[in-house]
């Protein structure tokens, strides 16, 4: 059956539907009625399999004086009209400015409530007056001729693989219905499936270009001014207090289509300043750019790797010169220091433990389920005369679904391996979670813990709140709140805490505000802390 005709089908054989009814008035018709007499309609609209129709409109016209009423069925279906004058009533069901269906001289009686359950189902006989019934020809005339102009204009699209959430029934034999039944349990499954997008000729051919676009090389810049002040809160000594800092990045990275899905990309970078991280000794990175930072105003290759996707764009692959870090634990609330949070505690799971970058690989398997693995190996030591000797892995177990009624969630377990300790190879393991709680506020945390000398162990964790599209000043604005913590075996611990605003200035400029405050105990050492409000300029294009 074509589109066309399946319009036709469906909305000529719905318009044409009544039902049986039943009218019971509860009083005889009274011969005399005074002006202020009332009484009332109820019943519950549903259709051919029993169903409730939610939503509806529910039109009562008077026959003496043409006054309407309308009313509005309920979740269950049902609808009411409390309060009518006395009177003779037409009732009508009314959808998408079409009347569905009509019943005619339903009596309403002086402090009575008549019942009208309607039905809604094609096999009715009742028919639509000759009016109504050429307003429906000349709406399905006009649905048939923009089915025609869609068909003549438009192409369907690669099919696509889609997961969708679907509510079914099981029974206690383990069957599983659409609708609910007797002792059946509602359960919520997963179902992948392949459909294909309408698109305009012109979206189609935009498509092309874009696609073709995507094999050429494309040159990007990433560039990020940052400045800190420092005030010390507690200890003493030779720590600097009063002073003030800064550091100005630019990423100037390449990207070049070479084949479908597969996509070359380096980035080069290169920074001029002074970090806080140069004077002040806290065990995490106050300013998470301070990692890029190698020889200051040089160019550096920080990056540079292949990646492929293979199976469907389920399977992804990247190898050459890269941070393995970059493509495990990420975090939608916490892991990128160029709009989010400034500290290098809140931006990365400090247990994670690479500090260099170099050659290695890193592979996704994603089946569109919403459960991703994922596994890589680097180079650790860039001293190093061979991979055995400075083999660093990384593995990850994420799942994204929405518990407990929640919208959507991602929550990750990985696990490390580092042989560049000189003693024993070591391992470490975490978890990783962002929850959206609305669409306004999210939740993030983290917590690592690696071994130390065989025996004792390290442990981190941070958490925080993040807000975006609402309590904000301006759309796309960010902030948020995030707290970390280290507990170190050999008795040192940090406590970090920063707030950040962050807003949208442009399309391409961005401008934060940022508070730290951080309080750090050495091993033999007084505790020192340092309060450090700072503000950071990005621009992207």
């Amino acid at each position: 059956m074509t589109g066309r005709s399946l319009v036709r089908a469906l909305v000529f054989a719905t318009a044409t539907a009544a039902a049986p009814v039943t009218a019971a008035a509860q009083a005889p018709h009274p011969a005399i009625h005074a002006a202020d007499e009332r009484g009332g309609v109820s019943g519950a609209v549903r259709d051919a399999t029993g169903a409730a129709q939610a939503g509806v409109t529910v039109v009562a016209t008077h026959r003496d004086t043409t006054a309407q009423f309308t009313a509005t069925t309920d979740g269950q279906g049902a609808y009411a009209f409390g309060a009518l004058p006395v009177g003779r009533y037409d009732l009508s069901v009314v959808s998408g400015g079409l009347t569905l269906y009509r019943q005619p001289d339903v009596e309403v009686a002086a402090n009575r409530t008549a019942t009208v359950n309607i039905t809604m189902t094609p096999l009715s006989g009742a028919q639509l007056p000759d009016s109504e019934r050429q307003a429906l020809l000349e709406r399905i005339a006009a649905l048939e001729q923009r089915i025609s102009d869609l068909e003549s204009t438009a192409v369907l699209s690669e099919p696509e693989t889609r997961v969708r959430r679907v509510e079914v029934y099981v029974d206690e034999n383990g069957n599983v219905l659409d609708q609910p039944g007797p002792n059946a349990q509602a359960r919520v499954t997963y179902e992948r499936e392949r459909v294909y997008r309408r698109q305009t000729i012109n979206e189609k051919i935009e498509e092309a270009l874009a696609d073709a676009g995507e094999r050429n090389v494309r040159v990007g810049v990433d560039a990020a001014f940052g400045t800190q002040g420092a005030g010390r809160t507690n200890g003493g000594g030779d720590l600097p207090d009063g002073s003030a800092y800064a550091l100005a990045s630019a990423d100037l990275f390449f990207t070049a289509g070479i084949a479908q899905y597969t996509v070359f990309f380096a980035d080069i970078v290169g920074l001029s300043g002074s970090p806080p991280d140069a004077e002040i000794p806290t065990q995490t990175l106050l300013n998470g750019y301070t990692a890029r930072l190698v020889r200051q105003n040089e160019l550096n290759l920080r990056e540079a790797w292949l990646r492929t996707e293979l199976f469907g764009q389920r399977l992804a692959l990247t190898a050459g010169r890269l941070d393995l870090t970059n493509y495990f634990d990420r975090n939608a609330l916490a892991n990128d220091e160029s709009t989010q949070f400034l500290s290098d505690a809140l931006v990365n799971n400090q247990m994670l433990g690479l500090a260099v970058n170099g050659t290695g690989v890193a592979a996704e398997f994603d089946p569109k389920t919403g459960l991703r693995a994922k596994f890589g190996f680097q180079q650790s030591n860039t001293d190093a005369k061979n991979l055995s000797d400075s083999m660093y892995t990384l593995s990850e177990v994420g799942y994204t679904f929405t518990p407990f009624a929640l919208p959507e969630g991602t929550y990750r377990l990985w696990f490390r391996t580092d042989n560049t300790a000189e003693q024993a190879i070591r391992k470490a393991v975490g978890v990783s979670l962002d929850q959206k709680l609305t669409n306004v506020v999210g939740l993030f945390g983290r917590y690592g813990t690696q071994e130390v000398d065989g025996s004792d162990r390290d442990h981190f964790f941070s958490a925080g709140v993040g807000f975006q599209n609402g309590l904000i000043f301006n759309p796309r604005d960010l902030w948020g709140v995030g707290y970390a913590q280290m507990d170190r075996a050999s008795g040192e611990n940090e406590k970090l805490v920063e707030g950040f605003y962050n807003f949208l200035l442009t399309e391409r400029l961005r401008l934060s505000f940022h508070l730290t405050h951080v309080l750090d105990r050495p091993e033999a050492d007084a505790t020192f802390g340092y309060l450090l409000p700072g503000i950071r300029l990005q621009a992207s294009f």
